[in-house]
């Protein structure tokens, strides 16, 4: 078949510019509009418009026909008006143009605009559709581009020299098909990575919350407990006092009780005044004041319930980070409490030392345990105190010391904080 000027009415009578760059524009310019314009719903009918006038201009443009038939308007509206649910129904789109595209190329010769409506077409079904769907369009393209190029060409020209023809757009196709599965193989990609670090996200948010949790369970724990305890022991003897008619008078141990329980609330609002005002994850839950140098002052409050104390800290460090100090007061006032609770013993003995870079804390007592199971772990007291040593890289023990009486051990490194 021949063109108005007596040349081969091909499939490809034009030439085909790849990579060409406008002066002025820059690359990711030109991505970041045309997305924007990719989500718009309006663009498909856009589309739709261009490539109808496409396919009637394109034969006249080129003299492959003199004048346009009706029937030549009617097949390029058909054609066109299916690509305005390209995204919605790639694959229905896609079947439905391709043969209408070569009816279209039987009559009027539009052989640039239907290779460029194709690689529309197939683009989309790559775009939103899926690998091994876009593999059998790809395989599927071969014989509708080898048909498309028998229908333009002249009568009686030989196959062999439609093949580079046909190789060509057939590459063209195949190379928009690629793209398109290019694009959404990195959408989904994206897609994954940003539910992965959303999920991270919330991880890590979890994590922290979980942290905050048991950093306040320990300090409620501590200072609740402890108080309680020695409450409970003051009260006690304040009723034997008042049973027993001592000229001791019952009013000096409600005074202590009074004291102790005032201290404990203040250290639980100091507590808890750190999470009322949004204080930072990497903020301990602690009141200022509870440290190594308030060991005296715990001592003497637990000295009034009754059980006498020694406290020897000859070898205190010079500077003990506030983390490590506040850990070693906790430890002492759950070992303390413990030997309130569970123990018979009368006098227990209290050692702050160092062993090179380590802070040794250390608590004993000269009695029976008068509840074994609560002092090898069946409370929460010897659990919250190895926690705490653990949290601050260190470690904590508890066992019976040989000849009777009960002690508990915790080492924490001094060097590894920075304060």
């Amino acid at each position: 078949m021949l063109d108005v000027n007596g040349h081969p009415a091909g499939f490809g009578g034009g030439r085909v510019l790849v990579g060409a760059r406008v002066p002025g524009v820059r690359g990711p310019e030109v991505r970041t509009a045309l997305g924007g314009l990719l989500r718009k719903p309006d663009l498909d009918v856009l589309l739709a418009l261009v490539a109808f006038a496409a396919l009637l201009i394109d034969p006249l443009a080129g003299h492959k026909v003199k004048e346009l038939t009706p029937l030549a308007a009617v097949l390029a509206a058909v054609t066109a008006v299916p690509l305005v649910a390209r995204r919605r129904h790639p694959l229905a789109v896609l079947a439905t143009v391709v043969p209408l595209l070569l009816a279209c190329l039987g009559v009027f010769h539009p052989d640039r605009a239907a290779a460029a409506v194709v690689m529309l077409a197939v683009f989309t079904v790559g775009r939103y559709g899926r690998r091994s769907r876009s593999l059998i369009v790809g395989v599927a393209m071969a014989p509708v581009v080898a048909a498309g190029v028998l229908v333009t060409s002249p009568a009686g020209g030989s196959i062999g020299a439609a093949v580079p023809e046909a190789v060509a757009y057939l590459a063209l196709i195949l190379g928009a098909l690629a793209v398109g599965d290019a694009l959404r193989a990195r959408q989904e990609l994206l897609r994954v990575l940003a539910e992965e670090e959303k999920r991270e996200r919330e991880a890590l948010v979890r994590h922290r919350f979980d942290e905050q949790r048991l950093r306040l369970a320990h300090e409620l724990h501590d200072v609740v407990g402890h108080a309680l305890v020695a409450i409970n022991v003051r009260a006690a003897a304040a009723a034997h006092l008042a049973r027993r008619q001592q000229p001791d008078s019952p009013v000096t141990v409600l005074d202590e009780i009074a004291s102790t329980s005032a201290e404990a609330l203040g250290e639980l609002r100091a507590a808890l005044k750190g999470l009322r005002n949004g204080q930072d994850e990497g903020a301990a839950l602690r009141p200022a004041a509870a440290g190594l140098d308030d060991l005296p002052e715990l001592i003497a409050g637990v000295s009034g319930a009754g059980l006498t104390v020694d406290l020897d800290m000859a070898a205190v460090p010079e500077a003990v980070p506030p983390p490590i100090a506040h850990a070693g007061y906790r430890i002492v006032q759950e070992g303390l409490t413990n030997v309130l609770r569970h123990s018979a013993a009368g006098h227990a003995h209290v050692r702050i030392g160092r062993d090179a870079a380590i802070l040794v804390v250390e608590v004993a007592d000269n009695g029976p345990a008068g509840d074994a199971a609560a002092l090898t772990g069946g409370g929460h007291g010897l659990q919250g105190m190895r926690e705490r040593a653990a949290a601050l890289g260190g470690m904590c023990e508890a066992g019976q010391v040989p000849g009777g009486g009960w002690r508990i051990r915790a080492r924490l490194p001094i060097g590894a904080q920075d304060g």
